[in-house]
């Protein structure tokens, strides 16, 4: 029987790769019912991973299995719900996948809203910060012992060019708006979720692979749904733009499954000269995207992030923030 695989675009060797085989190993992606997340999903499944879609919507995770199995018909793929905007929900969700699995090898942290109307989490927390940062906080770290009884495991937090618009300003703040403005709030969630990524590096100590990765501009209806004060005038116009200029979803995901899959990513990330045959140190600098102009489209490369998301005095300061906020203080990486 013919092996499946997964053709993963890799311009840091100038090569495309191919990604083996993943019978046997468990992967989780949020935020897997359409999108980013869905193209992510149909990808690994596809490779032979049993996939877990990770949603809120019970029905909208239906129909993505069920478009996953049309093009993959022995794909698994299970559904897992979870509510990242709530904390007791994500707790549930987690200890229903340590009944289900013993291992993770790979968790993509995908899932996320931008620029909705004003709101806060069952929580108390501003929407976006607290689903597209705190709720994948608590999730990986309920989720971390399984990660580390993996052999090789990876985390891939999906984070947005927009994190370079992000101020410092209100960044632990997480009840309010930075500003009062919806689109900083993105920002911010978009900043904290490179802060996490490189951060859980750090901590990680080689017990895992945590990796940043963005999309570029990917055709979604993230964008179109947004609240920028004039939704019902600009939603149209902003959704005919996605779709012209646009990648496709599938063309967005290759950085996320560059980090997810390829064996270039644990090496590259690096841009500092180092001792002829030295290994460049990449803990907590891994970062993918696409290659083209602005990072909007192209194939994945080592993308480039703002000098916030490189601060590694105010990436501990916003995971403090974020432990004290969810309660999850990842124990098990102090083991």
């Amino acid at each position: 029987m013919r092996r499946p695989v997964v053709h993963v675009v890799d311009d840091l060797v100038g090569a495309t790769k191919v990604v083996e085989n993943l019978s046997g190993r468990t992967v989780l992606v949020t935020g897997a019912s359409s999108g980013l997340g869905l193209a992510v999903a149909r990808q690994l499944a596809g490779s032979g991973a049993r996939t877990l879609l990770a949603c809120r919507s019970a029905d909208r995770a239906m129909e993505a299995m069920d478009r996953i199995r049309a093009v993959h018909p022995g794909a698994r793929v299970e559904f897992l719900r979870v509510d990242l905007a709530c904390l007791d929900s994500i707790e549930e969700a987690a200890a229903e996948i340590v009944d289900r699995a013993g291992e993770l090898d790979v968790l993509v942290n995908n899932a996320g809203v931008m620029a909705p109307p004003q709101s806060h989490t069952a929580d108390g927390f501003e929407v976006q910060i607290g689903t597209n940062h705190l709720g994948h906080f608590a999730l990986t770290g309920h989720l971390l012992p399984l990660l580390l009884a993996a052999e090789a495991p990876r985390v891939v937090t999906v984070s947005s060019v927009m994190h370079r618009m992000a101020v410092r300003a209100e960044l632990t703040d997480f009840k309010i708006l930075p500003r009062g403005s919806n689109w900083l709030g993105y920002a911010r969630s978009k900043l904290a979720n490179l802060l996490f990524a490189f951060e859980l590096d750090r901590r990680a100590h080689g017990r895992l692979s945590s990796l940043g990765a963005h999309p570029g501009f990917a055709r979604s209806e993230l964008m179109a749904r947004a609240e920028g004060g004039m939704r019902k005038v600009t939603g149209p116009v902003v959704r005919q733009g996605v779709q012209m200029l646009g990648q496709s979803p599938d063309q967005g995901a290759r950085p996320i499954l560059f980090a997810a899959t390829a064996k270039a990513a644990l090496r590259a990330g690096s841009t500092r000269a180092t001792v002829r045959g030295e290994e460049p140190d990449v803990t907590g600098k891994r970062f993918f995207g696409p290659r083209g102009p602005g990072g909007l489209r192209g194939a994945p490369t080592a993308a480039g992030a703002s000098a916030l998301a490189r601060d590694p005095e105010l990436a501990r300061e916003l995971w403090e923030a974020s432990v004290e906020a969810t309660g999850v203080r990842y124990a098990a990486l102090r083991g």
